[in-house]
C-alpha cells in the first residue's frame, strides 16, 4: 500500500467555478513516515492542456483499478476530492461524486490535527507551522509570480511531512502501542 501525500492548490473554493493551479505528491513510506521520493508538483501553467491536463495527468493514479496502489495522505482531503470530482466531470465526462473518492482508502489528518488545537476547528491548520497560508496563492497566480507558489508548496510538503512523521513515530512507538493494545486487551475482559 504506498501511501502519498497528496494535495492542490486552487483559484478559490469553489470546485465548479474556480480552477486547480497545481496537484502536488510525494510518495511516503509506509514503515519509516518519511518521503521516499520526489515530490512531483503538476502546474497548470507549464500543462499546454492547463487544468485539463492536470486532471488528466492524475486520473490513472486516484481512479486506479486497484485503491491501494495510490493512497492519499493530506489535511482535509475532502477539499481536493471536491474539487477532483468537479473537474473529472468536466474534463474526462466521468459522473463521479465527492463519495467515489472517500469509499477509497486515504489518510486524513484533519481530526487530529483539531484535537491538537484543543479541539478547535478555527487555526488547526497552525499546527502544521507551515511559513505561510494557502491564501496567498490565487493572487500569486493571478500576478504570475509562479516561483511563490512553488516555494509555498515545497513549505507545506515539508511541513505536512514532518507532522505525519512525528504523529506516526508517536503512536507507533513501542509504549504507545503497546499501553493501548494491553488497555484494550483489559476492556475485553469485561465484555
Amino acid at each position: 500500500m504506498p501511501p502519498y501525500y497528496f494535495d492542490i492548490e486552487t483559484t478559490g473554493l469553489d470546485p465548479v467555478n474556480d480552477h486547480i493551479i497545481t496537484m502536488q505528491f510525494q510518495k511516503i513510506g509506509l514503515a519509516s513516515a518519511k518521503p521516499e521520493g520526489p515530490l512531483t508538483i503538476l502546474k497548470s501553467w507549464t500543462d499546454k492542456k492547463g487544468e485539463a491536463g492536470l486532471v488528466e495527468k492524475i486520473l490513472p493514479l486516484v481512479m486506479s483499478e486497484n485503491p491501494f496502489g495510490f493512497v492519499p495522505i493530506g489535511n482535509n482531503l475532502n477539499f481536493e476530492y471536491k474539487f477532483l470530482a468537479s473537474k473529472i466531470k468536466q474534463y474526462e465526462n466521468l459522473d463521479i461524486d465527492v463519495g467515489y473518492f472517500h469509499n477509497r482508502p486515504s489518510i486524513d489528518l484533519k481530526p487530529v490535527m483539531i484535537l491538537l488545537n484543543g479541539g478547535r476547528f478555527k487555526g488547526y491548520h497552525l499546527i502544521l507551522n507551515k511559513a505561510g497560508s494557502g491564501s496567498s496563492v490565487p493572487q500569486w497566480y493571478e500576478n504570475r509570480e509562479f516561483d511563490k507558489i512553488i516555494e509555498y508548496v515545497i513549505d507545506e510538503t515539508t511541513s505536512f511531512t514532518t507532522f505525519y512523521n512525528k504523529i506516526y513515530h508517536l503512536m507507533f512507538n513501542g509504549d504507545l502501542k503497546n499501553n493501548v493494545l494491553n488497555h484494550n486487551r483489559r476492556l475485553d475482559d469485561f465484555v
